[in-house]
């Protein structure tokens, strides 16, 4: 039976599951979400798009242009924006919440750790063989969508530069996107404008206050996302705060790449060093809290834009430059993790189990952490 098109982000639509529903997937998918913002956005493309089909391809990549457009961690904006598809405002807060809720929890229990017994070598062991499994399920995510995004030669071509530039130049990837959704644009009609924003500096406040105000601040500027705030928040938190010495900065940030969320679940860290537990929700839900107003206002404009030709027209170009974006991704990524033949011969059978015979992620990464406890006590390489 062919199913009733719905019109996107409208009240009264029929979603394909549940609340329910809805948050027990994105709380396996915080669980499970090891690898970075790319791999998070190749993990919800693998299971909410191809495995479970809530949303279409389609959807799925406009939601992922809006989460590049706006600041912030473009993973949980992907998550809020599904949730906001399929059940509005509810679905939106369950989603983001149930995504960001297992790194929250785990850092908290890292930072306890931490502060109290040191660091914990066997992690690296556990890292040293899931990152080529995340590579090789990024590599997959990227061919998918590849064939949605780029039907025809122009979009090809946005496609394959973007991959260039991102794997070889290192070109900001919102001008990239900007680039390209002015190209399609310029073939169908006139561009586009952009907006500029202020922010006002931090003002003394009590702590909490104070964490409130600054990483509102933070999360309100980071384009681009991931170790975009790290210069920010060593400037700021080490050097004019002092709320961190460059030495826990700088574990804060390793333990936060030990959990399955984004980069900003640092704020944790650093909250939970200012003001215990409480400190640490605090920042928490101070730094995430600007990515679900962005959402809110993106899709209170793509329901216009979804009207505009020349907007759909930019989005086109604008798409296709995302899967170049997560190809390219790999590059960079595979020069930092596959550096002897142990990961690389990792990386190689991951492809090949997932792509060939459709093997599950989550058991590629479960054997892919035990292959590398392994290896690392055998002092493979």
């Amino acid at each position: 039976m062919t199913p009733r098109p719905q019109p996107p982000l409208e009240a009264g639509s029929q979603p394909g599951c549940t609340l329910f529903e809805l948050g027990k997937q994105f709380l396996r998918l915080g669980c499970i979400g090891f690898g970075g913002p790319i791999a998070h956005t190749a993990l919800i493309q693998q299971e909410i798009v191809q495995k479970r089909r809530w949303v279409t391809a389609e959807q799925f990549l406009e939601g992922f242009t809006l989460s590049q457009v706006f600041p912030g961690p473009f993973s949980t904006q992907l998550a809020i924006y599904i949730g906001y598809r399929l059940h509005q405002i509810r679905g939106s807060l369950i989603a983001g919440c149930a995504f960001i809720l297992p790194a929250f929890l785990l850092m908290i229990s890292f930072t306890w750790i931490y502060f109290r017994f040191g660091t914990m070598p066997a992690v690296q062991g556990l890292f040293y063989g899931m990152t080529p499994a995340v590579l090789a399920m990024i590599a997959l995510s990227g061919y998918s969508l590849w064939k949605t995004a780029a039907p025809d030669w122009i979009l090809r071509f946005i496609a394959a530069a973007t991959t260039i530039g991102v794997a070889f130049f290192s070109i900001n990837i919102v001008l990239l996107f900007a680039l390209a959704g002015l190209l399609t644009v310029v073939l169908s009609g006139p561009g586009i404008t952009t907006a500029s924003r202020r922010f006002a500096a931090l003002v003394p406040l009590p702590v909490l206050l104070q964490l409130v105000w600054y990483f509102l601040k933070v999360g309100s500027l980071i384009f681009g996302g991931g170790m975009v705030i790290v210069p920010m928040l060593e400037q700021d938190v080490v050097n004019r705060l002092g709320w961190l010495t460059h030495r826990e900065f700088l574990d804060g940030l390793a333990l936060g790449q030990a959990t399955p969320g984004p980069v900003l679940i640092t704020a944790a860290f650093i909250g939970y060093k200012v003001a215990g537990f409480l400190g640490a929700l605090v920042a928490t839900v101070a730094i995430f809290f600007p990515s679900f107003v962005f959402v809110y206002i993106g899709v209170a404009f793509m329901k216009h834009w979804e009207q505009s030709p020349r907007m759909q027209a930019a989005f086109k170009g604008i798409n296709a430059a995302a899967v170049g974006a997560i190809l390219g991704s790999c590059v960079p990524l595979s020069r930092a993790a596959l550096t002897g033949a142990f990961p690389l011969t990792l990386f190689v059978v991951s492809l090949i189990v997932m792509w060939r015979y459709k093997v599950g992620f989550l058991k590629v990464l479960g054997a892919g952490a035990l292959l590398g406890l392994v290896a690392r006590a055998l002092a493979i390489q």
